[in-house]
């Protein structure tokens, strides 16, 4: 039988705290709503406009960001994702 070097926390109940203390602060975040990607042959204004289209009602954009990639010779496809959250709606009365 193996005895520990050192008396105290074992090394791995020390890992299993600390990742459950790291996890705390994010248990109370509302959820994010997510993303809407798409992507254009003309430029990135036009892939950030279709992606908008896309947004459901009342989203509310968080940030944007594009990726360009050469598809040919002197030819770009524009990929551009726009990130929102959603306002939650107000709260309804019933008389």
């Amino acid at each position: 039988m193996a005895v520990a070097r050192y008396p105290g926390i074992h090394p791995h109940a020390l890992i299993c705290v600390s990742a459950i203390l790291a996890t705390l602060p994010f248990l109370n975040l509302p959820a994010q709503a997510g993303s809407v990607t798409a992507s254009s042959i003309w430029n990135k204004s036009n892939a950030i406009e279709r992606a908008r289209q896309q947004l459901p009602p009342g989203a509310v954009i968080s940030g944007e960001r594009c990726q360009e990639t050469e598809v040919g010779m002197g030819n770009y496809r524009y990929l551009c994702t726009v990130e929102y959250s959603e306002t939650s709606p107000a709260p309804t009365t019933n008389q």
